[in-house]
């Protein structure tokens, strides 16, 4: 799995990026915090059988990114904290290297399990897609939820072909507060 791209150089509109990052897993999957989503799965920049890799580079944004979920469903999550090699992904901050790659960070911030749950493709996928099509190792997705904050999506790593990763500490439990928003803590 090479991701795309024609010359296996980074696209010049590529960010290096890489260091700790933070993924939340459900607890039960702890072991496998490095391995793609399930094949049915499916997410903002990934359909069923793709790989992506989200993870935060901060371990708050990392648990409020699922606290929503946790509301919902009970499963009790936590989260790893990983090393990231040198990455290069499509930063949808940058607005230039967006409109090169053709790429409208507006479509990823669409909900895309209600398009799904319509029967429609999430627009966020198109975004995914292009990103892949330009080599990127991953794309950086602004966050909705928190004010100036971002999570990495890496779409290989490890064995898949992409950056380096590891395991670099202990889980830690997400425990959100009672009465809590729901996309909070």
């Amino acid at each position: 799995m090479n991701g795309g791209g024609n010359s296996g150089r980074p696209a010049p509109q590529l960010r290096a990026i890489g260091g700790h990052f933070f993924r939340s897993v459900p607890a039960d999957r702890v072991g496998e915090v490095l391995a793609p989503p399930l094949p049915h799965s499916a997410g903002r920049y990934h359909r069923p059988g793709q790989a992506t890799l989200y993870m935060s580079p901060r371990l708050d944004w990392a648990m409020i990114a699922v606290s929503g979920y946790i509301r919902e469903d009970g499963q009790r999550r936590v989260v790893i904290p990983l090393r990231v090699g040198a990455a290069h992904v499509l930063d949808q901050h940058d607005a230039e290297a967006c409109r090169a790659l053709g790429i409208d960070p507006a479509l990823s911030n669409a909900p895309w399990r209600a398009a799904l749950e319509a029967g429609e493709e999430p627009p966020s996928w198109r975004n995914a897609d292009a990103a892949r099509a330009s080599g990127a190792d991953g794309i950086i997705d602004r966050s909705r939820m928190i004010p100036g904050g971002w999570h990495l999506n890496l779409f290989r790593w490890n064995d898949l072909g992409g950056p380096q990763e590891e395991i670099c500490g202990d889980p830690v439990a997400i425990r959100l507060t009672a009465d809590g928003p729901k996309w909070g803590l």
